[in-house]
């Protein structure tokens, strides 16, 4: 069953050169190294890590991070099983507690061991290493992927990506020689991308396809077999894990379809930022997004397919659906707010690569060729500029809030956020402007109402304060911090009689 095909082997001796590798680590290092001295950003770090440390710092702790929700959640709506992101968020922790240092330094070489595999598949894949090369420093630098790299919680996707390259690795190992080694590598590194994000439960159909129109007839059906039972049962154990973690949801499935479906359009702010990225957004919402560039990003691309006489259709279809079958489920809307950020683009560039490496326009590069090279050293420094940039709006809480606001003005959560942000620096004033304006947005937007009984709290507004706390337990009735928040306005008010 596990006997070698008999294929023609191949020589793999190109694939073994570390020199690309070693340019990768050092290229991506000197570029992203600032952000080890960037901070949190309260954008999910604060409840993921710094409201968890407790539990985090703590290796005995480990069964637990299994045992629940992503977001260690006791009651309430409990969708995402992802223990081995928090199991990352655990190294941290115990090393380096609050310091947001280690958790930088973490996300930086995950992103150095994503990249390096993206030069390995590639190479593999199209059989052209300096292409492949190439295209890989282009994942490495690509300003779109930098929020998976400088903010901490965007390890989900690195870490996710590291773990589906690995197990597509291993499958397409095994169909080149089917050995056991190679069957439970994959099945290994699949199970351990379940662990990591749900949208890794896509992969088996991307290895259906691959059976059905690039590996026709190369594999015995037997092994074929192998693998999609295989398959279904990691599923079936990873489904059951979950299932037993999370118990019964509390999910409107009906308004999250239409919610998914109502936000169609941002596949093109998406497509867009792929080779357009000059309207970035740390928040992107669809009302403050462009759609134009998408249009024209998937002109360009259809036009390149038709009028490419070398192309491999079976690749092209194969790369289109890796893009759209991982980035479709970040569509999905379980808590009625439609961010689309752009780090969910991370696993999904592969696609968007490998589609580039199958154009006549791209493969036919000469990069012998001195102005083959200048042009892309260009892009590249290019792509590195617009990086290092955006990478600014990420260096703190406050930073990263005000460009929330200035990119997506139309955000409520952005408003409310830099409201709170502004209250943590004693600026009042400001930020009752933006919990107003969140309010005006949103008038059911959760926390706001909270946020400015403490602020008319603490300038002993208290008449204000109790109509706030009591604004918001109407809108958010088991909010702990709006109960306690009454409860000692309402002490105070009795000394002061």
């Amino acid at each position: 069953m596990f006997n070698n095909l008999s294929l023609e082997k191949k020589n793999w001796s190109h694939l073994k050169s570390w020199r690309p590798y070693f340019i990768i680590l050092v290229i991506g290092f000197l570029l992203y190294s600032p952000s080890l001295g960037f901070y949190f950003t309260y954008l999910d770090d604060n409840v993921l890590i710094l409201q968890h440390l407790h539990i985090l710092e703590h290796f005995q702790n480990i069964i637990h991070l299994f045992s629940t929700d992503v977001f260690l959640s006791v009651v309430g709506s409990r969708f995402y099983y992802r223990p081995l992101l928090n199991l990352s968020f655990m190294f941290g922790a115990h090393w380096g507690g609050a310091q947001a240092y280690f958790y930088h330094l973490n996300n930086i070489l995950l992103h150095l061991i994503a990249s390096g595999l993206v030069f390995y598949l590639l190479s593999f894949l199209t059989r052209k290493r300096t292409l492949a090369f190439f295209l890989s420093l282009i994942f490495l630098v690509h300003p779109v992927l930098l929020q998976a790299v400088v903010w901490i919680p965007g390890r989900n996707n690195s870490l996710l990506a590291i773990f589906v390259f690995l197990a597509f690795l291993f499958f397409l190992k095994f169909l080149k020689q089917a050995k056991l080694f190679h069957y439970l590598f994959y099945l290994f590194f699949f199970f351990l991308a379940l662990l990591t994000k749900e949208s890794a439960i896509v992969l088996p159909l991307l290895i259906i396809f691959y059976f059905a129109f690039i590996d026709t007839g190369q594999s015995s059906r037997t092994d074929r077999w192998l693998l999609v039972f295989g398959s279904v049962a990691v599923d079936f154990i990873w489904f059951l894990m979950r299932s037993l973690a999370l118990g019964s949801e509390t999910i409107n499935y009906s308004t999250t379809f239409w919610d998914t479906i109502h936000s169609w359009s941002a596949i093109f702010i998406y497509l867009g930022k792929l080779l357009f990225p000059i309207h970035l957004s740390v928040l992107p919402i669809i009302p403050d997004s462009t759609l134009v560039f998408g249009v024209i990003t998937l002109i360009l691309l259809a036009v390149a397919w038709i009028f490419s006489k070398q192309k491999r259709n079976n690749y092209l279809i194969f790369a289109s659906l890796w893009f759209l079958l991982f980035l479709l489920p970040s569509f999905i809307n379980f808590d009625g707010r439609p961010y689309f950020l752009e780090h969910r683009l991370y696993l999904p560039f592969f696609g968007f690569l490998l589609f580039l490496a199958e154009l006549d326009w791209i493969k036919k590069l000469n990069f012998q060729k001195r102005q083959v090279q200048i042009a892309g050293l260009l892009i590249l420094l290019i792509l590195a500029g617009i990086t290092i940039k955006h990478s600014q709006n990420f260096k703190n809480r406050l930073t990263f809030w005000e460009s929330a606001v200035e990119t997506s003005p139309h955000s409520s959560l952005a408003q409310k956020n830099l409201g709170a942000m502004y209250y943590f620096s004693g600026e009042y004033s400001r930020a009752i402007k933006h919990d107003q304006l969140a309010l005006d947005l949103n008038s059911q937007e959760a926390m706001v109402h909270n946020n400015l009984g403490v602020i008319y709290m603490n300038q002993q507004k208290y008449s204000l304060a109790k109509k706030e706390f009591r604004i918001e337990l109407k809108i958010n009735p088991h909010y702990r911090p709006a109960l306690n928040n009454l409860q000692i306005l309402s002490q105070r008010q009795k000394l002061l009689k």
